[in-house]
C-alpha cells in the first residue's frame, strides 16, 4: 500500500533471493520460485500477507499472476466481513491488474466496479489513514482509475463514463483520473459535460487534470486548473499540484512559486515543493544524435 511497505518488501525479497537459496541457482528459478510463493500468499496468506503478494506481482507484471489476482479481487460474496473483502486487498489488487495494462483484466475490474459502486454512498469520504486500512471509497475509486490503464474497450469507456456521474464526489474524481489513463481525445466532450455540470472543487480538479493532460497546452482550461491552488480546501490544493506537477507544462512554476507563498498545511506545502521541483527541473533537451543509429545515420 505505502511506499515504503512495498520498499520494505522488496528489500525483503532481494534477502531472501541472496541468503535463502544456493548460489548455484540459476537467478531465474528463484524468482521463478519466490513468484508462486507469492500467488500462494494471495490465495491463502493472511491479509497482510495477500497485500504484500498483490504489491510484489504488481512489480513482477507477470501474465500468470492476471488469473490469480483477478480471483482475489472477487474476495468472498458469501462472507461480507471476511478478510477476503478488505478494502486494502482490493486497492492492492486493482493498482496490480492496472500495472499489467493486459485487455484479459478488464472485465473482472468492470464486474467489480459495477458491484461495488453502488455500495459508496454520496456522503462517504475517502479514508487514507484508519487502522483498518483503506476503506471502500477508496478501493472502488481505484478499480475504476486502473481501468483507464488497461487497452481500451468501449465496455471499459463506458462503465468508466458512469462513474462520472456517482453521487459519490471521490468516485467521479477517480472515474476523471481513469479516462485521463486512456489517453484518448475523443474522451474530451464527456469530461467537457461533465465540467460543466460539476459543483465539487475536488472533481473539478480532477477533470481538469484529465483535460489538461489531453491537450498538453497552457490554455484556458490549464490556467482553470492552476487557480484551485488557492482553494479553501486544503485538500483541493494538494490535489491540484499534484495535477499541475502531473501535467508538467513549464506555464504552471509561477502557479506554484505563489501558492507556496501563502500555503500553511504542511503536507500540501511538501506536495507543492515537490511539484515545482518537477516543472521546473532539468530535461534534456532531444537533440539529432538521440535518433541516429549506430553507424551515424
Amino acid at each position: 500500500m505505502s511506499a515504503f511497505r512495498f520498499s520494505s518488501l522488496f528489500f525483503c525479497v532481494i534477502l531472501l533471493i541472496s541468503n535463502s537459496v544456493s548460489a548455484k541457482e540459476p537467478i531465474h528459478e528463484k524468482l521463478d520460485r519466490l513468484f508462486f510463493e507469492q500467488v500462494r500468499n494471495l490465495e491463502s496468506g493472511t491479509l497482510e500477507e495477500k497485500i504484500q503478494a498483490a504489491e510484489y506481482l504488481k512489480f513482477v507484471k507477470s501474465k500468470l499472476a492476471v488469473r490469480p489476482l483477478l480471483d482475489a479481487l472477487k474476495g468472498n460474496p458469501k462472507v461480507p466481513k471476511s478478510e477476503e473483502n478488505s478494502p486494502s486487498l482490493k486497492f492492492a489488487i486493482a493498482q496490480a491488474l492496472g500495472a499489467m495494462e493486459l485487455d484479459m483484466a478488464a472485465p473482472g475490474l468492470v464486474e467489480e466496479f459495477k458491484r461495488m459502486s453502488p455500495l459508496v454512498q454520496e456522503s462517504d469520504l475517502p479514508n487514507f489513514s484508519s487502522a483498518e486500512g483503506y476503506n471502500l471509497t477508496i478501493s472502488v475509486g481505484e478499480v475504476v482509475r486502473n481501468l483507464g490503464l488497461l487497452p481500451y474497450s468501449k465496455e471499459n469507456e463506458d462503465t468508466i463514463i458512469t462513474g462520472l456521474s456517482h453521487p459519490n464526489f471521490y468516485i467521479r474524481a477517480a472515474a476523471a483520473d481513469g479516462l485521463k489513463n486512456q489517453k484518448r481525445k475523443e474522451s474530451l466532450a464527456q469530461l467537457n459535460s461533465a465540467l460543466e455540470k460539476e459543483k465539487n472543487s475536488f472533481v473539478k480538479v480532477a477533470i481538469l487534470n484529465a483535460i489538461v493532460s489531453n491537450n498538453r497546452i497552457a490554455n484556458q482550461k490549464f490556467y482553470d486548473l492552476c487557480a484551485f491552488l488557492k482553494d479553501e480546501s486544503p485538500m483541493v490544493r494538494y490535489r491540484t499540484s499534484v495535477a499541475v506537477g502531473e501535467v508538467d507544462l513549464k506555464a504552471g512554476e509561477f502557479s506554484l512559486r505563489e501558492a507556496l507563498l501563502i500555503e500553511h498545511e504542511p503536507i500540501v506545502r511538501e506536495q507543492i515543493k515537490k511539484d515545482l521541483a518537477s516543472v521546473i527541473g532539468f530535461k534534456m533537451p532531444a537533440t539529432s544524435f538521440m535518433f541516429q543509429d549506430q553507424n551515424g545515420k
